[in-house]
């Protein structure tokens, strides 16, 4: 098979995987309805909460990775002549911009829901992991350097968010 089938077809198999799991962790969100109350308090009205607290940390994910693309190329893009007249150091911008958007989202998801440490910073670095498996010229370009250091990056932050997020 070629290069492009190949890539189309372990894209489709990520989808696929990403779908199921979104699936399954509404599912097992919306059983934990806990009903244990304290003695010592009272019984308290609901708040409202915002519309983003209510969205499962997978799909927000998911909005991530969308977003984090939009930025790395609309950077990349729009700033396409002046990125290129500063050389190397010019292409690297997107990507430091995209692995620092990646990684404040990591770091807020998974404050606001410590559980979703072990399947957040793997979706919202899909991109990544598909291209670094796909891409024959990944692992020899030095831009492998920038991908996978906002790999650990998105790591590093979210268990901070986890810390963060138990207190």
């Amino acid at each position: 098979m070629t290069a492009k089938t190949n890539a189309i077809a372990i894209t489709v198999v990520v989808v696929i995987l990403l779908f199921i799991t979104v699936a399954y962790k509404i599912r097992s969100d919306k059983k934990r309805k806990s009903l244990a109350i304290p003695l010592n308090r009272t019984i308290k009205p609901k708040e409202k909460k915002s519309f983003l607290a209510t969205i499962p940390s997978a799909v927000l994910a998911i909005i991530t990775v969308v977003g984090a693309t939009i930025v790395l190329f609309g950077i990349g893009e729009g700033l396409g002549s002046f990125i290129k007249s500063l050389g190397d150091t010019g292409e690297a911008i997107p990507y430091i911009l995209y692995d620092i958007v990646i990684a404040c989202c990591c770091y807020f998801i998974v404050k606001h829901n410590p559980g979703s440490i072990w399947y957040v910073p793997v979706i919202c670095n899909v991109l990544g992991i598909i291209s670094a498996i796909v891409e024959h010229n990944f692992w020899i370009t030095p831009m492998w350097i920038l991908v996978c250091s906002g790999w650990v990056l998105s790591i590093i932050a979210s268990i901070i968010g986890a810390r963060a997020g138990k207190r």
